[in-house]
């Protein structure tokens, strides 16, 4: 008599799936922790340029506070009354109201000031414009300037005869987070040249 022995090879059903789920835990893990880490980098990144484009507004608006004084030196006084005037008809009429205004340079080689957005009426939303030297993001869309995440809205209080509060202020909606986000940049622009 011969005795036939069968001897299985291979895994059983409860081995290959215990197997499956300890692969799948091990690989989503660091899937998990890079897709996590790649979400930060993104909204540090976007931080960093709202930061930079909040900084830029305060700037413009103290660049324009000294082109009313370059304009008549003599008469720097009369120029800082133009630059604070928050009345009706005053040139930044649109910066001194509750919806804000937006300032941007002209990309020609003086660096002027463009004239100033009504956010009233214009969203204030910015457009990169990557063929520009100096001013890469502006206020329009003509000429295929993409549009971003980003608006930007100044707003001027003025505190006293001598003191201008400028908060310049960038708003985005990044990913899938329902919050929006927000970078403010405070100063005070001065009558140093006051009588």
């Amino acid at each position: 008599m011969i005795k036939q022995s069968f001897k299985q090879q291979g895994f059983t059903l409860v081995e290959t799936l215990v197997s499956i789920t300890i692969l799948l835990i091990i690989v989503t893990g660091p899937m998990t922790i890079s897709m996590s880490s790649a979400k930060s980098t993104n909204f540090a990144s976007e931080q960093v340029i709202a930061f930079f484009l909040a900084q830029e507004g305060a700037e413009i608006a103290q660049k324009a506070r000294d082109e009313f004084w370059l304009a008549d030196i003599l008469n720097a006084n009369t120029e800082w009354n133009n630059f604070a005037n928050d009345t009706a008809g005053g040139f930044f009429e649109d910066c001194f109201t509750a919806t804000g205004c937006g300032l941007e340079l002209n990309t020609d080689t003086s660096g002027s000031l463009k004239s100033i957005v009504d956010c009233a009426v214009n969203s204030c939303r910015l457009y990169f414009d990557s063929t520009a030297e100096r001013d890469r993001y502006t206020y329009s869309s003509a000429g295929g300037n993409t549009e971003t995440l980003y608006t930007r809205k100044i707003y001027f209080t003025k505190i006293s005869d001598s003191d201008v509060k400028v908060i310049s202020e960038v708003t985005w909606r990044t990913g899938t987070l329902r919050q929006i986000q927000k970078v403010e940049v405070e100063t005070h622009l001065f009558n140093v040249y006051a009588n």
